[in-house]
């Protein structure tokens, strides 16, 4: 059953998901050129923007996040509803020598957090897309926000997060099929697959914060062009993106002045053409006639949505509805009109989609050895993990503020 906030999700696990224990200051520094690649990069948030900003960061968790941003020369402002943080959080301000930066720590979750004051930047990143409706934590932010101020979020994305839910999917089925408990059944399935990447976190931590969590679902998920239309309507221009939600191939003359409308209009076309990108995890453009996108976009979307019901009933309707959806979009691809950097590319993501439709396929004949095999030893299946992960920045309108 799911939670009735993330938060009380990992309260009852009794962990803080993100604490990284840092010990010295070239572990913390070590970490702020990671923020700091991401944010001026790719986010165009350079870290001078936040020398005595005014910042407040909802669910900061253990604080590695704010310490970097109080390193900028922040001034931070807290909302952390897990009250078994806050003795971290205020050790790390600490032992850092930042303490003064630390203006306010608030228990409390987005919807519940009350202040007077203004601010020159949100933080919310992990967690965002558990609050809905997005219209909801969309007001919060424009209300706490000062004119042209910015709001980090990070989320699920729907398309991109669907190699998480298939994951999910396959691991449900592995459980049923061989009786095994979860972290059982889970190395059985993906050892190969966690051991192939870098990582700082557990095994048993990436269980929980993925394959057991009821909020990775895809009635949370947000679709990038439904977000942005809404951030619009709520009185946000949206400032930057990764992966970029602007068409970076767009050109007309620089004095040319678009309107808000035909900004998002521009974004939304362009996400339209994206989806098989951020499903795949790398450069997919669709660049075909419209109603091609659009066919293609709607399979994509009954997949997700298959694959989805089967993380509750992995043996149901569904299963044999994602095998062939599979099948389909893998030929699609073969035939569509696709920019990508290279020809393998493409290549890679119809082995990646031939890799999950033998897997749901040894599911749907319930060969668990099957199955285990190919999660342990298909290149396909073991280097892919699409782009679940999004950031949006949004500036809040200053005209009519």
């Amino acid at each position: 059953m799911a939670e009735d906030k993330l938060f009380n999700y990992y309260e009852r696990q009794d962990v803080l998901p993100t604490f990284g224990n840092f010990k010295s200051s070239a572990e913390l520094e070590a970490y702020a050129s990671q923020r700091r690649e991401l944010f001026s990069d790719k986010l165009v948030l350079p870290p001078r923007l936040f020398r005595g900003a005014e910042v407040l960061e909802f669910g900061p968790d253990s604080g590695e996040n704010a310490l970097v941003f109080a390193g900028w020369g922040a001034n931070m402002t807290l909302a952390e509803p897990n009250r078994h943080a806050h003795p971290k959080i205020q050790a790390y301000f600490a032992h850092f020598g930042l303490t003064e930066r630390l203006r306010e720590l608030a228990l409390a979750d987005v919807e519940g957090f009350r202040s007077d004051r203004r601010f020159d930047i949100i933080d919310a990143e992990g967690f965002i897309y558990t609050v809905q409706p997005s219209e909801k934590w969309l007001g919060i932010f424009h209300r706490l926000l000062n004119p042209d101020g910015y709001a980090v979020v990070s989320y699920y994305e729907r398309y991109g997060g669907f190699f998480e839910l298939a994951l999910k999917a396959i691991h449900a089925a592995g459980k049923v099929l061989t009786g095994r408990p979860a972290l059982e059944t889970a190395k059985t399935l993906f050892d190969a697959k966690w051991n192939s990447i870098p990582h700082t976190r557990s095994f048993e931590s990436w269980l929980m914060d993925v394959l057991e969590n009821p909020f990775v679902r895809y009635r949370y998920f947000l679709d990038a062009a439904a977000l942005c239309t809404a951030a619009h309507e709520q009185g946000f221009d949206i400032h930057s993106a990764w992966p970029a939600y602007r068409d970076g191939l767009d050109v007309y003359w620089h004095k040319k002045i678009l309107s808000d409308d035909e900004k998002l209009r521009r974004a939304t076309r362009h996400l339209d053409r994206s989806r098989l990108s951020f499903l795949g995890g790398r450069k997919l453009y669709l660049v075909g006639k419209a109603d091609a996108v659009q066919e293609i976009s709607a399979s994509i979307e009954a997949l997700v949505l298959d694959v989805d019901a089967m993380i509750d009933d992995p043996f149901g309707a569904s299963l044999p509805r994602v095998i062939a959806s599979l099948a389909s979009l893998r030929e699609t691809i073969r035939t569509t009109d696709i920019l990508a950097d290279d020809a393998p590319d493409i290549e890679t993501i119809v082995a990646t989609l031939d890799s999950f439709h033998r897997i749901f396929g040894a599911i749907g004949r319930r060969d668990a050895s099957a199955v285990a095999a190919l999660t342990q030893t298909d290149p396909a299946f073991i280097n892919t993990w699409g782009q679940p992960a999004h950031f949006l920045v949004i500036r809040k309108r200053f005209k009519g503020s």
